[in-house]
């Protein structure tokens, strides 16, 4: 999730006014080393923590990177699993479709 952080922080910078929320959820790792990695890389959206991995394990992922789209009635719309480079011209389309831009 590390090498595509910067292209889902430029999709969440381009698209926070249009109400698109990006949650991180690590999952696994230590509370310290996941503020030094949010402090260090400015990340601006919110880092949940996963630590025991039970939420995951209670949503079936088995691969790391997965990506949930979710609707504004919290309804579950797509997901992706592995690593996507969330700046793309196909995955910004799929964004701006999806909030009606």
């Amino acid at each position: 999730c590390r090498k595509e952080m910067p292209s889902l922080v430029k999709l969440y910078n381009e698209f926070k006014q249009d109400d698109f929320v990006v949650l991180a959820i690590n999952v696994q790792e230590k509370r310290e080393i996941v503020e030094k990695y949010v402090k260090g890389n400015n990340l601006p959206c919110p880092v949940l923590l996963d630590v025991d991995g039970k939420v995951s394990y209670g949503y079936g992922i088995r691969a790391h990177p997965a990506h949930f789209l979710i609707d504004r009635q919290g309804k579950s719309i797509g997901q992706a699993l592995g690593a996507r480079d969330w700046a793309s011209i196909e995955n910004r389309n799929l964004i701006q479709y999806l909030v009606g831009k």
